[in-house]
């Protein structure tokens, strides 16, 4: 393992994600060099593991995920349309790899971990434990088996499978759970987050357990459903404690979204077909939050099935009303959590609480009951309201919902990212991608293509 970042990595995606956190970590919070961790105290090391997230959150993965998500897509035949259309390679995300373990990852979060312990304030200790378990299930969602367990004490550590690391993190966010409860003062103001909000970060702690077993249920069958029913119910209760990211005006700590609309590239990254004409059939009322409008005033897309564009020109992503400097992504959020309580009391045959749920979220958006909703019906509500949210390509790769054609040409949408460069020519235990190509690999939580 390779502890230091990893700039060989290709393509802007990279620098957006390193800009996009350089202020969080030369704050008077975060002044410690990190490349020598072990100088900075807890609560020096606590925003720039906070910005790291952020930016594995919002950063290139995300991108990527909404083009092949079809809500978003890729134009002018520049590096963003080609991998819109699946064209990647090893060399792609080794950055987004690497930041699962250097500069704010894995390594920092287990030395800000024994720092906490070291006080002892377990309070703070579950902040950071529910903050490795988003970090590593970046990983695991993404590339599948990677070092988990031997990754801080091992410079080639052994690749973890993919649904023990799962297994682990079930256990980890437990453990959070625990702690954030116990004895302490947490982290205050140092927390990005939540300002060390105790009850939170637990609620969001249970809705990611409930991600997790989402994760799991395509392999170890229904079961899994109602164990993320039950974490659901204990899950984020109220927009109010959504997990969001933390962006402000000065130019490297803006949206990232943002960010990449300003160079020279952000043109090309449009909306999607699929997405705009689900939204415009519904008269969705967020299409100006997601979208500007286009030439002819309205809202098109472009279809990576057929290379052509519906309803008009592509709707740009830049003068939407979200791509503003200081935007909050959203990655955890009271929306989603209502939406996974909606599929799985809908997978427990309880139509009327699943509809409940549904309702929960379609009445902030003025939207009308669907008293009897389907599972499409759960999932088409979950597939707009990710947007931008790497979370969805998991419920896709896991419902098949909504229907994707892939992009032209193409037999299947890609199920997983390939290992970055860098872990494949440093570390011998790297295992060779799944295959036969880069794009029809499928990791062990989800052996099925749609």
């Amino acid at each position: 393992m390779q502890r230091h970042i990893a700039l060989a990595a290709a393509g802007f995606g990279l620098v957006v994600a390193v800009s996009a956190c350089s202020n969080f970590l030369d704050a008077p919070k975060a002044v410690a060099d990190p490349n020598a961790p072990t100088a900075a105290t807890v609560n020096q090391l606590l925003p720039g593991i906070e910005a790291n997230i952020f930016g594995e959150q919002e950063g290139p993965v995300a991108m990527l995920i909404c083009e092949w998500m079809q809500q978003c897509a890729g134009t002018a035949g520049r590096f963003v349309e080609v991998q819109g259309t699946y064209t990647i390679t090893n060399n792609s995300f080794d950055g987004s790899f690497a930041s699962i373990y250097t500069a704010g990852g894995l390594v920092s979060i287990k030395d800000a971990e024994a720092r906490a312990d070291a006080i002892p304030d377990k309070h703070y200790k579950g902040v950071l434990e529910v903050l490795e378990a988003m970090d590593v299930l970046f990983g695991a969602d993404n590339w599948g088996s990677i070092p988990y367990r031997e990754a801080i004490t091992s410079t080639t550590p052994a690749f973890d499978p993919q649904l023990q690391i799962y297994d682990d993190l079930l256990k980890l966010l437990d453990q959070a759970i625990t702690d954030l409860n116990g004895s302490g003062t947490g982290p205050g103001g140092f927390d990005l987050v939540y300002s060390g909000d105790k009850t939170k970060w637990t609620q969001a702690a249970h809705t990611l357990k409930a991600r997790v077993y989402l994760h799991l249920a395509e392999v170890r069958g229904v079961t899994q459903y109602a164990l993320a029913r039950t974490e659901a119910q204990a899950g984020i209760s109220a927009p109010a404690n959504d997990w969001n990211t933390v962006h402000s005006e000065a130019t490297s700590e803006r949206n990232m979204w943002l960010q990449f609309q300003l160079t020279s590239f952000g043109q090309d990254l449009v909306a999607g077909a699929r997405l705009v004409e689900i939204m415009k059939s519904q008269s969705d009322p967020r299409l100006p939050d997601y979208f500007g409008k286009n030439t002819a005033g309205g809202y098109g897309g472009y279809d990576v099935a057929t290379q052509l564009t519906v309803g008009g020109d592509p709707s740009p992503i830049a003068n939407s009303n979200r791509n503003v400097p200081t935007f909050s992504q959203p990655i955890i959020t009271y929306d989603e959590n209502q939406l996974i309580l909606a599929e799985t009391a809908f997978r427990a045959g309880d139509i009327p609480n699943a509809a409940i749920a549904l309702q929960n979220v379609r009445s902030r958006f003025g939207k009308s009951l669907i008293a009897a909703p389907t599972l499409t019906d759960i999932m088409t509500e979950k597939y707009i309201t990710l947007f931008q949210n790497i979370e969805y390509w998991n419920d896709y790769k896991r419902t098949c919902l909504p229907t994707l054609t892939p992009a032209l040409g193409r037999s299947v949408v890609p199920g997983r990212i390939p290992y970055g460069i860098t872990e494949v020519q440093t570390n011998p235990n790297t295992p060779p991608d799944p295959g036969p190509t880069l794009i029809t690999g499928r990791n062990a939580n989800d052996p099925n293509a749609c």
